[in-house]
């Protein structure tokens, strides 16, 4: 019976829907880090523009995936 119930909880609906969630955010960031290695680093004021792109668009995915997690457990509610 507990084997049964194991099996279900590994295969349910969150399960699959945040394994290929956290496969796309690893995906995007890979993808994010290539595209802030191409910055031209010549100009002084688009460094300034792109390194401040970044941490926003980093604090935003770092509060999202927070808020993610915390809705997480409050569902599952461990």
């Amino acid at each position: 019976m507990e084997e049964k119930e194991r099996t279900l909880n590994e295969y349910s609906w969150w399960q699959v829907h945040w394994y290929y969630g956290k496969m796309r955010a690893i995906t995007f960031i890979e993808e994010f880090i290539k595209n802030f290695q191409r910055i031209q680093w010549s100009d002084k004021k688009r460094v300034i523009k792109e390194t401040c792109f970044v941490l926003i668009i980093t604090g935003v995915l770092t509060i999202f995936f927070y808020l993610v997690f915390l809705f997480k457990n409050y569902i599952i509610g461990n």
